[in-house]
């Protein structure tokens, strides 16, 4: 097994800022890479680290060498003394970086690399205790299951969540996942969490302000994959109404909602009225 991984320093940050390149060292390791990063450069060094990040487990990546063979092919080569690990890699920031070396990596690997979803105990139970009543509903022909779930602070709610749309795709094939929220901010966490792990990558995010959303929405279920809608419950409800009219013109047995932060205005009346246009048929 071989582990890929990334990190950079802060003055390597900053030495070539204003070329829009960030030094980072590229290494592997067939132990966890935290503790292979540690190692590197003495303990004074590892206090200024700055993890870019990892890739476990790949499979046709050999060794660092194939990435640093791309990475010398694309001219990011950086020799000074430090070793043949640091390479100039074009980026503003972190991110940047990051997501410059994984492309990098999926395309060698031919795909993404992600880690795989370990759930806690709390998040498994409570995971089948909501199937079960989905199960319960779908034995009595009703048409929708709804579920309050009062989660508590730190609990892992958006992977909770993602993680009960792969079930009830896996179980009923629903491949529409729409999150209301008032509460604008938890959106970003699930869209955070889709490129996070494996478990998640067939599933595609929605910018419902995009004039062309419901093309892209179709584009992405017709190629075979998932979507996620994220739904701002902001606005005067006959103009949010008819931005997201064609939202109802899904088949309800394909739509999963989640809405989320139900206590930060998602329970009003003129958030609710929302919602129930979203079931509207």
């Amino acid at each position: 097994m071989i582990n890929i991984y990334a990190y950079t320093y802060p003055s390597a940050i900053k030495e070539f800022s204003s070329q829009g390149i960030i030094l980072v060292k590229v290494g592997d390791s067939t132990r966890n890479v935290d503790i292979r990063m540690a190692e590197q450069g003495g303990a004074a060094e590892w206090q200024g680290k700055v993890k870019i990040a990892s890739w476990n487990d790949v499979k046709n990546i050999k060794r660092d060498h194939d990435i640093h063979r791309v990475l010398r092919i694309k001219g990011h080569d950086y020799r000074d003394g430090s070793g043949t690990e640091w390479f100039k890699i074009p980026s503003a920031t972190i991110q940047e970086a990051y997501t410059y070396i994984d492309k990098i990596i999926a395309d060698l690997e031919g795909g993404k690399i992600r880690d795989k979803v370990k759930l806690r105990i709390t998040q498994e139970r409570s995971l089948n205790q909501a199937m079960e009543i989905i199960e319960r509903c779908t034995a009595n022909e009703q048409d929708a299951a709804s579920i309050i779930a009062n989660l508590c602070p730190r609990f892992g709610k958006t992977i909770w969540a993602l993680m009960l749309f792969n079930r009830i795709s896996k179980k009923y094939g629903n491949r529409i996942m729409l999150l209301p929220a008032y509460w604008l901010s938890s959106h970003t966490s699930f869209v955070k969490e889709l490129d996070e792990y494996d478990d998640f990558l067939d599933i595609c995010e929605i910018d419902i302000n995009q004039p062309d959303a419901a093309i892209v929405a179709q584009e992405y279920l017709s190629d075979g994959r998932r979507i996620v809608i994220p739904i701002s419950l902001h606005g005067d409800l006959s103009e949010w109404s008819e931005k997201h009219k064609w939202l109802t013109m899904y088949n309800l047995n394909d739509i999963f909602m989640f809405a989320d932060e139900g206590d930060f205005g998602t329970h009003t009346e003129n958030q609710a009225a929302k919602l129930q246009f979203l079931f509207k048929r």
